[in-house]
């Protein structure tokens, strides 16, 4: 009788609606946090651009409006998946339990949390700094003949210029610490993934629960819509932009951002038509609950594992078309992207100085491989059920 959990039957198992388990959390405290850091955020804003103009904010720091979107996009995640997961240690647990059992995807999760606390504060203290006079070092372990390095920082043996531990992944031909590049390029990718998800996905979450519960000729009009939207790749919009707006690393993620939703909203429509034939749902509505009430309960909480899915595979792609975009020159050259840095090196030094090319392109195959493999084995761990 003190048991308020809905029960669902499932296959002839007894099963639960996943939305019971979120009813101990804040869900309206989460909210309300992000709201406050979001008008926080937005004043912020409003005192850089309209007080202090040129002028530095503080301490010398003078953000521009894609740091002001990644501040914003640290406070949603901190505020609606770290949260939570705090908030909840037994959950925590029990999701720890389900992906430990894939090693794979404990090593993909390790990488990305590294992924994203190098890519935050890395740029602060590794700065890629010009010295002609250090160029074409190479990385440690390895060699290059001496005539190509101006001044070998390491031992010479045999007419090889051996790595040393001052630049441990060599530099360029301007004398640039890879590693520096590297860190640099790691903040770009990170900007783009974190920045265009957080505009992604309540845009298309949205579109889809609203187009799913609904039904009828609202549904058949935003999906309609997202057919004619899909016609026209981010990609080449973006081309078609660059001739109005400036090129640079804002529009990139406003673009990826505002037109690549579709997929997310045709799968969480397609979650969302599943379980509002539910029992939990039906009861729910017999009992007389406003509509807004069964989404914000039983509806919405039991999107994310389409909604983790949905962003594995879309942030790989965001990663290509952004590197693809540096390497054909079609952004602001002075961002040191992953893609810029295969670019610049492939044109100049490879294959006699591949390592910064090298470095560059299996950052990006791993990080694109680590968020595939852990959106997949996320989406076992938080609705096991449809794996089973």
């Amino acid at each position: 009788m003190g048991d308020n959990r809905s029960h669902v039957h499932m296959g002839g198992d007894v099963g639960y609606d996943g939305a019971a388990t979120t009813r101990r959390a804040s869900v309206g405290g989460r909210f309300a946090a992000f709201g406050l850091g979001t008008l926080g955020l937005g004043v912020g804003f409003a005192i850089d651009r309209f007080v202090r103009g040129d002028r530095p904010l503080v301490a010398g720091i003078d953000p521009s409006g894609l740091d002001w979107l990644f501040a914003l996009s640290w406070l949603a995640l901190a505020t609606f998946v770290v949260w939570p997961l705090v908030a909840r240690p037994r959950m925590t647990r029990t999701y720890w339990g389900r992906l430990r059992t894939n090693r794979l995807a404990v090593a993909s999760l390790a990488y990305l949390v590294v992924f994203l606390v190098v890519g935050t504060v890395g740029p602060w203290f590794l700065e890629p700094d010009l010295n002609f006079g250090h160029a074409n070092q190479p990385p440690m372990f390895f060699t290059i003949t001496d005539g190509l390095v101006y001044n070998c920082l390491g031992p010479v043996v045999d007419g090889r210029c051996h790595g040393t531990l001052r630049y441990p992944l060599g530099t360029n031909g301007t004398g640039k610490s890879v590693l520096a590049l590297l860190v640099s390029g790691m903040r770009v990718s990170l900007l783009v993934s974190l920045v265009s998800a957080t505009i992604l996905v309540p845009v298309g979450v949205t579109i889809g629960v609203v187009a799913g519960y609904a039904g009828g000729w609202t549904d058949t009009l935003l999906m309609g819509y997202v057919d004619v939207q899909q016609t026209l790749p981010a990609f080449v919009l973006y081309l078609v932009l660059i001739f109005l707006f400036d090129k640079g690393l804002l529009l990139v993620v406003l673009v990826f951002g505002l037109t690549s939703w579709g997929g997310t909203a045709r799968m969480v429509r397609s979650e969302v038509l599943q379980r509002r034939r539910e029992g939990y749902v039906t009861a729910a509505r017999n009992a007389g609950a406003s509509h807004w009430h069964v989404l914000r309960k039983h509806v919405l909480p039991n999107v994310s594992s389409t909604v983790a899915t949905a962003m594995s595979r879309q942030i790989p792609v965001f990663l290509l078309t952004e590197a693809a975009i540096a390497y054909l020159e079609l952004n602001n050259l002075l961002l040191m992207s992953w893609g810029e840095i295969i670019a610049l090196e492939l044109r100049k030094g490879f294959p006699k100085t591949w390592w910064a090319s090298t470095f560059a392109v299996a950052l990006l195959a791993t990080t694109i491989v680590s968020f595939s493999v852990l959106g997949d084995a996320m989406r076992d761990v938080l609705d096991p059920k449809e794996s089973a």
